[in-house]
């Protein structure tokens, strides 16, 4: 976590190396005709601490995972690693910094009063496969009979289940499922769907795409959790109209803030989804652990998103176990713990 955290930090202070040349005044000069705000006023009132570069007189205010960085006498601030605003300079008086009236309203948005903290606005489960597309398929002989089964039946029941649980759960969030039927859809028109869901500037939206596995070797068995490799780069994050700039050099620096931000969540949503599994059924069922992968519903996806395995079709006793009502509950049960521990901690006191 330390390590991902300076990670950020030195690219907001790289951004602003970038952008310093065409937002920057004069430190000394700019001030608006409003009272100008102590950093002591700022800090007390937002709940946030300081992160401050002296060489380059550039500094960050830091609370929950959020993040709102600013340069001495430039009138550019960046909201959540995404987001560019006008503001009126920071500058300095003697032995403090003072910033405009406009700049306190803005910490405040990014950093509201208790209650009004940063949320999850939006949970969307997605169910591999469907319709023309049965994917892994198992088949065996039990007591004589050959019996299959199909994967997209059996992540459509998790998937179906995991959607109950978090509706009665959380009737004030959106809670999506890709399909509900056994529908063919794209793996385009799933991402679509999941990034065509507005959120506000407090909220987020997540994806949770359910699978099931196969393998030549007839003895893999087990559940794993899937992440997007942190080196993965994904394009159009961040757009121009949303963040109030034009230069394709800032809106790439911009882009690769907000992976750094989409990647720190997906691993601790995929941790907490782990473990939750692990607690439900871990007793009969390996654990695989974490995996990177660049899927492709995971790699477009413009939220944080994980991309998870249940279990093997092709072994003899998950193809016997993913037909059993009483197991599949108890799968659908451990994901859903995961995802409200994860929904709990990013709410209470964000990701750090």
């Amino acid at each position: 976590m330390t390590g991902t955290t300076h990670r950020m930090v030195a690219l907001v202070l790289l951004f602003w190396v970038g952008v310093a040349a065409v937002h920057a005044q004069d430190a000394g000069g700019g001030a608006g005709t409003a009272s100008p705000v102590s950093l002591e006023e700022v800090l007390s009132r937002t709940g946030a601490r300081l992160q401050w570069d002296p060489y380059r007189q550039q500094g960050a205010l830091v609370r929950g995972g959020r993040m709102l960085s600013f340069a001495l006498g430039s009138t550019t601030a960046v909201q959540d690693l995404s987001a560019v605003h006008r503001v009126e300079p920071p500058r300095r008086d003697g032995g403090t910094l003072e910033f405009g009236q406009d700049f306190l309203a803005l910490a405040l948005q990014v950093f509201p009063p208790p209650g009004q903290t940063r949320r999850i606005s939006a949970i969307f489960i997605d169910p591999g496969h469907g319709g023309r597309d049965p994917g892994a398929i198992g088949q065996h002989t039990i007591d004589g009979e050959v019996q299959r089964v199909e994967e997209k039946d059996i992540v459509l029941t998790v998937g179906q289940r995991l959607h109950a649980l978090l509706t009665a759960r959380y009737p004030d969030k959106e809670i999506v499922l890709s399909r509900d039927t056994d529908d063919y859809l794209t793996l385009e028109e799933r991402t679509t769907l999941a990034n065509g869901i507005e959120a506000g500037p407090n909220e987020s939206v997540i994806f949770i795409s359910i699978h099931a596995n196969a393998s030549l070797n007839r003895s893999a068995r087990g559940f794993e959790v899937w992440f997007l490799p942190p080196e993965f780069r994904r394009r159009n994050l961040v757009s121009a109209e949303d963040a109030g700039v034009e230069d394709p050099d800032v809106l790439s620096i911009l882009n690769t803030m907000r992976e750094e931000e989409i990647t720190l969540e997906s691993v601790l949503l995929a941790r907490n989804v782990l473990s939750g599994m692990e607690g439900s059924v871990g007793l009969g069922t390996p654990n695989r652990g974490l995996r990177e992968e660049s899927w492709y519903v995971v790699r477009n996806a413009k939220m944080p998103s994980i991309l998870i395995e249940v279990g093997f079709v092709t072994n003899r006793d998950e193809f016997l176990q993913l037909q059993n009502d009483a197991y599949l509950q108890r799968l659908s049960e451990g994901i859903y713990t995961g995802v409200t521990n994860f929904v709990r901690s990013f709410e209470e006191v964000g990701v750090e």
